[in-house]
């Protein structure tokens, strides 16, 4: 599996690749990355290690089954020689600043495919539609095909999110030559400054509010690590620890009754 591509920043570089350039609107979460292996199992990793048995955050966890359960394997394999060369580059999207619409915006979006039988980095436009054809998400697309010398980060609009109230957290830019650029929002939300006294009282809280009603512990634990990732960081509640998960298991209960 490839490492992720290098993303120039352009608030200290300003700078950009050669040709006309693709801008995709940037959602926070953590990247996410995954191949399809000779065996037919998909493999994933995050920016520095590969997630071996489920070891991966519980964060990330609804994203990977989005792409274990939305990807076209034999379609896939019908258009790729090797299929087990070829890197998929993303987000798994997840609480940081900003508040997204959590039941809208899709656990895992594409951002990048690297194919080394075909010069590396696809082009923008065959990245984004490799994604669609697949079966996954694509990052959206703000603007195509922007020439390189109209692109000014010390004056660009950042537009209105896809999935939030508010304009987006920074914007993606590629050229259809492997050149990557970010440019994040300076203005985004602060951190979270949650507080609880326990896990009893973080799982309470937590699942007072807006969250699909579900019975399932597990799967409600993976929504609440993907909803209140910053929220329980900040809080120092582990998602993974055994007294939240019973608290979690305990406020379900009682709310089935």
């Amino acid at each position: 599996m490839d490492p992720f591509p290098t993303y120039v920043d352009l608030a200290e570089n300003p700078t950009t690749g050669q040709g006309h350039h693709w801008m995709f609107e940037y959602v926070e979460g953590v990247p996410l990355r995954f191949t399809l292996q000779s065996d037919g199992r998909l493999a994933f990793a995050g920016k520095q290690r590969r997630y071996e048995d489920s070891s991966e955050p519980p964060s990330v966890a609804p994203a990977i089954e989005t792409v274990r359960s939305g990807f076209r394997r034999d379609a896939f394999r019908e258009a790729v020689a090797e299929p087990d060369s070829v890197t998929f580059y993303g987000i798994a999207t997840c609480q940081h600043r900003i508040e997204y619409d959590w039941d809208e915006l899709p656990a895992f979006l594409g951002y990048d495919v690297r194919v080394p039988g075909r010069g590396g980095l696809l082009a923008p436009e065959r990245a984004h539609a490799s994604f669609d054809r697949l079966g996954l998400a694509p990052a959206p697309p703000v603007d195509r095909e922007i020439r390189a010398d109209a692109i000014d980060p010390g004056r660009e609009q950042l537009p209105d999110s896809d999935w939030a109230d508010r304009p987006v957290a920074g914007l993606v830019f590629a050229d259809k030559h492997g050149w990557r650029g970010k440019l994040l929002d300076p203005d985004r939300p602060p951190g979270s400054e949650a507080s609880f006294d326990s896990p009893a009282s973080a799982a309470e809280a937590l699942l007072s509010g807006d969250l699909p009603a579900s019975g399932n512990v597990e799967a409600t634990l993976r929504q609440l690590a993907r909803r209140y990732r910053a929220t329980l960081a900040d809080a120092d509640v582990d998602p993974t620890s055994s007294a939240f998960r019973s608290a979690v298991a305990e406020h379900l209960q009682r709310r089935s009754k």
